[in-house]
């Protein structure tokens, strides 16, 4: 089963995101932080989903803790 790290502030983003992913099969973990993200083994991931704009920092910044993991980040401007 393909593992997923949702990385979002937005707890109703993340739950979206979660039951779409869990809907089709996919095993899903949570993080609302950069912080909770960097709590994880990245590498133990298929993929990272992750918010831009985050507690604690950047999105961005998970690329290299990730690799070679795919990390995707997602964002919105208002």
């Amino acid at each position: 089963m393909t593992k997923i790290l949702i990385v979002e502030d937005e707890k109703v983003i993340r739950s979206a995101l979660r039951r779409l992913l869990t809907r089709n099969e996919y095993d899903v973990e949570e993080a609302a932080s950069l912080t909770e993200a960097k709590e994880f083994d990245l590498t133990q991931f298929d993929m990272v989903i992750s918010d831009l704009r985050l507690p604690g920092g950047n999105g961005t910044e998970l690329i290299d803790l990730a690799s070679p993991i795919p990390v995707l980040i997602m964002t919105s401007f208002a």
